[in-house]
């Protein structure tokens, strides 16, 4: 596991440019996805040591993406941070119903606040 790697899996695109942008400057090595097939792909290879997760994605939706990433043991200690545009209050709604069972240490509605969400990274990442 690349505990500096984080993976960004985003289906818009300039919302991925500014998370790779914001995170690469901050240090960290970053690879971006625009589904998640791509991504899980991609895992076989090299388990980042964060993941920030779009909810609504075409191919694959979010939490169809944590279910198989939790169905691997290679891959169930993978923090991962959920960042949507369903809305803050129904994000939580949901998330809270699954918690434990998907391993989501976050989540921030879009539009956010990169830092308050790069220090949340460095956090997370700081605990493994």
């Amino acid at each position: 596991m690349s505990d500096e790697t984080v993976f960004v899996l985003e289906d818009e695109a300039p919302v991925r440019a500014v998370l790779r942008e914001s995170l690469e400057a901050a240090g960290y090595t970053v690879e971006d996805f625009g589904d998640g097939p791509t991504c899980l792909a991609r895992m076989g290879d090299l388990v980042p040591g964060l993941i920030l997760l779009d909810v609504r994605m075409p191919r694959m939706d979010g939490y169809e993406f944590l279910d198989k990433l939790r169905a691997n043991p290679d891959w169930r200690g993978v923090p991962v941070i959920i960042v949507s545009g369903l809305g803050e209050e129904l994000l939580r709604a949901v998330h809270a119903r699954n918690a434990e069972r998907l391993g989501v240490v976050g989540i921030f509605a879009k539009p956010f606040d990169v830092p308050t969400l790069l220090r949340y990274v460095r956090s997370t990442l700081s605990r493994r």
